[in-house]
C-alpha cells in the first residue's frame, strides 16, 4: 500500500490565482486549490494574473509549482 500526503494529492488538480504569480519563479503568488490557499511559483514566461485557472504541476516543500491550465 502506498501513501500519498494530502499535499501530494494536489498535483494534477486545477486551481485559481488569487494573488498574481510572478513569471519565471521571480517571486510567489497565492492560488486556491481544493478550497485552500497555497503559495505558488511558475516557470511560465508571463505573470499569472488573478482569476487565471492553473494546473498544479508539482511542489517544493509547501510551495506549489503551477502552469496556466490548457498549456
Amino acid at each position: 500500500m502506498s501513501y500519498r500526503s494530502s499535499l501530494d494529492r494536489l498535483v494534477g488538480q486545477s486551481g485559481i490565482v488569487i494573488e498574481g504569480v510572478p513569471a519565471e519563479r521571480h517571486g510567489r503568488g497565492v492560488i486556491k486549490v481544493a478550497g485552500q490557499l497555497w503559495s505558488a511559483e511558475t516557470d511560465w514566461p508571463h505573470p499569472l494574473a488573478p482569476g487565471t485557472m492553473v494546473l498544479v504541476m508539482g511542489r517544493s516543500n509547501l510551495i506549489l509549482a503551477v502552469l496556466p491550465e490548457g498549456m
